[in-house]
Parts: C-alpha cells; structure tokens; sequence
C-alpha cells in the first residue's frame, strides 16, 4: 500500500490539485496531512477528491471551527487535532503505525519513543528524512511552494520506504 503525506498547503489550491491528480493518478487512496490548510476552502477541495484523509492542525489553520465543519461534510476526513499518536488515536495502516504533527520539535521526541513505524511532521517547508532505529521521521516539504519547490512524500507500507515527489 502507497500512503501520500502533504503538509503546508498554505491555499495553493492549483498546486493541491496537482499534488492530488498525481496521487490518484498513482491509485492512492490515502492522504496524511501535517497541518497548515490554512483556510477552509482548502479543505473543501481536498474533500471533494474522495480520498481518505488523516490530517493534524498546523500553526496556520486559523478558522479551525470552519475548517471542522466542512471536514464534517466527507466522511472520509478525519481531524485528530494537534496529533496522532496516543492510545486514544492511533493511526494504523496496513500495519505500519504512523505518528503525525505538525511541529519538528515534536516529531522528533515522538520518534524516539519507538511507539512509531513512521513519524510525520511539515511546519519547515523542508524535505527531511531520517532514520532513528526502525522508525522513519519525514517531512514531506511543502505543497504551497513558498519557500522551495512544491513536493509531497509517498511511503510504502510493503517496501517500508519513502521517496519525495516534486509536484509537477
């Protein structure tokens, strides 16, 4: 199974349509999202593509309670809040469990806990990926393509393995 990770829309709505005609173009079906929509429109559209998505607050979702109510729309949104990861919100996909936030300085204690197959995060605009034991920490880059070339992650649940794709 092939997961998608974005994060850091930042409303580029036209580099999101991109970002998910080449996943489903790929048969990805499922999205996690490391914050930063920023607003509810965004949302709108990235319900609108079916897709199942496990999404996580950024620093720059401001109208959370709009943003809530449109997710509330299409079934298959899912927002944990400020993470995933706990016993109360465990993300498990084809049996690789996934921790996720928005923040770095986050991703990182998560990641050292050993609780995480993968442990995702954005908020730098910066691609990252790190091994810390036999877990994986990645940072998908940006979908908004503020500060760098737009990317997004894909990892393979039966490989085990990552790679960054360039939004095109």
């Amino acid at each position: 199974m092939e997961i998608a990770i974005l994060s850091d829309i930042h409303d580029n709505l036209k580099n999101l349509k991109a970002a998910t005609d080449q996943i489903q173009a790929r048969g990805i079906n499922t999205i996690i999202c490391c914050g930063d929509f920023c607003a509810p429109f965004v949302m709108k559209q990235l319900g609108a593509t079916g897709l199942e998505i496990h999404a996580v607050w950024g620093n720059n979702d401001g109208d959370r309670f709009k943003l809530t109510q449109i997710a509330a729309q299409f079934p298959k949104i899912k927002l944990y809040g400020e993470y995933i990861g706990d016993d109360d919100c465990l993300l498990e996909l084809d049996g690789v469990r996934f921790g996720v936030t928005h923040y770095h300085f986050y991703a990182k204690a998560m990641v050292k806990t050993g609780w995480y197959d993968v442990v995702c995060f954005g908020h730098s605009h910066k691609v990252h990926r790190q091994k810390f034991g036999n877990a994986l920490l990645i940072n998908p880059g940006e979908v908004g393509g503020i500060m760098g070339p737009a990317t997004y992650a894909v990892y393979n649940t039966e490989m085990r393995s990552s790679e960054i794709i360039e939004i095109q």
